[in-house]
């Protein structure tokens, strides 16, 4: 998103209140964000997480990443599973 905008890990540090540096490890895969991050780079661009989203999966192996979600999905507290659960049913919804 970040670079369809043009705008610098500074620009976007500005406009999501987040560090250049942890910017920097998202976009390079050190670090995954929350849900609460995303939202916020969400705020930030004007998308919705479908938009997010929809670029993430078009740019990888769907079928692994599936599999790789279910496996963090269940490591997940009951009230996290709950939280994604609901997020998820409402952006399938729309």
């Amino acid at each position: 998103m970040r670079d369809k905008n043009h705008l610098t890990q500074d620009e976007v540090a500005q406009l999501t209140g987040f560090d250049t540096k942890y910017i920097s490890q998202m976009e390079t895969g050190v670090y995954m964000g929350t849900i609460k991050t995303m939202l916020k780079f969400c705020e930030a661009f004007h998308v919705t997480p479908n938009d997010i989203l929809a670029d993430l999966i078009s740019t990888s192996n769907v079928n692994q990443e599936m599999e790789d979600f279910y496996k963090d999905f269940l490591k997940l507290s009951k009230r996290d599973k709950e939280n994604v659960y609901a997020l998820i049913k409402s952006m399938l919804s729309n």
